[in-house]
């Protein structure tokens, strides 16, 4: 792990509340259900992947995407020394203290590159583009892209967040943005459909109330719901990730998910 120390975004309490509950939480699990349908098939004929998670956070996935890599070759990246402490009490071994947007690695180093509730942080404006650019050139031919981010969808807009590190984002414009950095769209789709319509009106109602300086606007996972509301939630993320299995891209939802391709 490199020692250059960057900004930091989010304060430990941020990360300690993704470790503590996300291994469990059904939107964490629905929605690597949903991944899984989206890019199974392609790497299911494929060995000895190299595996890359930009802006891995606590390293939820880490362990999770060795399936996918029979030498075990994932690297976690991400711009927090608060991260990558709690990546390594996970037993990751491969993390990388950097930003999505200027990573250390070379040309074509990765096969599948995931990066999970990343793009909207990140600054300053444009540094969007530039980490989806930076994916292109860090992909090998027929290389995959799996990117899931906020949606403007099911959203309604939260006082006092930057705008530029809160982005929320339109399936079209997001995936001309791919498009532009020389990928190939194999599928957009929204996620999370029927709960983002009622946590739109929850979110305007509490947001304000709920903010703090460590755990505001923005945070992925919220507290856990009692057990039949967290498992009827689950049961519906379970079903949206069959459908995306089948081919159906969803029409609306609190957030989108790109599979793109490297030519």
């Amino acid at each position: 792990m490199t020692t250059n120390v960057p900004p930091q975004i989010f304060e430990p309490e941020y990360y300690q509340h993704l470790y503590d509950i996300e291994q469990a939480h059904w939107w964490a699990i629905g929605m690597r259900d949903v991944m899984i349908e989206l890019f199974k098939k392609d790497v299911a004929q494929r060995q000895h992947l190299k595996v890359l998670d930009s802006g891995c956070g606590t390293g939820y996935l880490l362990g999770f995407l060795k399936r996918y890599s029979l030498d075990g070759e994932v690297v976690g990246l991400d711009y927090s020394t608060h991260a990558l402490r709690f990546c390594q009490q996970r037993g990751a071994g491969k993390l990388t203290l950097a930003s999505s947007v200027t990573s250390p690695f070379a040309d074509q180093s990765f096969d599948l590159i995931i990066c999970i509730d990343t793009l909207q942080h990140l600054s300053p404006v444009g540094a969007d583009v530039i980490a989806i650019e930076e994916f292109a050139r860090l992909l090998r031919p027929g290389g995959l892209a799996y990117v899931r981010t906020n949606s403007v969808l099911g959203h309604v807009p939260l006082e006092g967040t930057d705008p530029n590190q809160y982005r929320r984002y339109r399936r079209d414009l997001l995936s001309k943005t791919f498009e532009g950095a020389g990928l190939v769209v194999e599928r957009a789709t929204y996620v999370n459909c029927l709960p983002s319509v009622w946590a739109a009106l929850v979110e305007y109602a509490t947001s304000r109330r709920n903010q703090t300086a460590a755990i505001g606007p923005g945070l992925a996972i919220r507290p856990q719901q009692g057990p039949f509301v967290s498992s009827l939630l689950r049961s519906e993320l379970r079903l949206e990730a069959w459908l995306i299995g089948k081919g159906v891209d969803l029409p609306f939802g609190h957030s989108l998910a790109i599979l793109a391709r490297k030519p």
